[in-house]
């Protein structure tokens, strides 16, 4: 009895990467920035790749695609500073807004509680995911929140000196 060779699919190293799919779709099209209209047309062209690979290739991307960045509280700020913008003036986008600033404090409030992670990245991940909370209990009122915590710094650093 003759045995079958069963065939083994190896991917090659021409392969592209997901991510190098999206950045030359992206490139292919000449976009400089994902808004709406790119990341829909993305979105169908490439079904198989995920938001999370989109949005780590580096693009330009409009909120709420873009994700919440908080790798510092700089980005936070501006992050869902951009987010409560698009909250007020895009009512059909609310949900998502609300989806991703979720579960960017998800991955806080895991990375907050993680003993392998460094104690000030720890302390600064809970501090982040109280923010995060404030946005979520009132995306209107986040911007005014955020001006009186700048204050109230401004006040104790003033008063150290």
């Amino acid at each position: 009895m003759t045995r079958r060779s069963r065939s083994i699919t190896v991917p090659s190293r021409a392969t592209k990467t997901k991510k190098q799919r999206v950045l030359d779709f992206a490139a292919g099209r000449g976009w400089e920035r994902i808004g709406e209209a790119e990341w829909y047309e993305l979105r169908v062209a490439l079904p198989d790749v995920s938001v999370s690979v989109i949005q780590q290739t580096g693009l330009s991307m409009d909120a709420p695609w873009c994700g919440v960045r908080q790798h510092s509280f700089e980005e936070l700020e501006n992050s869902l500073l951009e987010f409560s913008s698009v909250y007020e003036t895009r009512s059909d986008l609310r949900d998502q807004c609300r989806k991703e600033v979720i579960a960017a404090k998800d991955r806080a409030k895991w990375l907050s509680g993680r003993n392998t992670v460094d104690e000030e990245v720890r302390g600064r991940k809970a501090q982040m995911v109280e923010w995060m909370l404030v946005w979520l209990s009132d995306p209107s009122l986040f911007p005014a929140w955020l001006h009186a915590l700048h204050a109230l710094h401004a006040v104790r650093e003033a008063a150290e000196q």
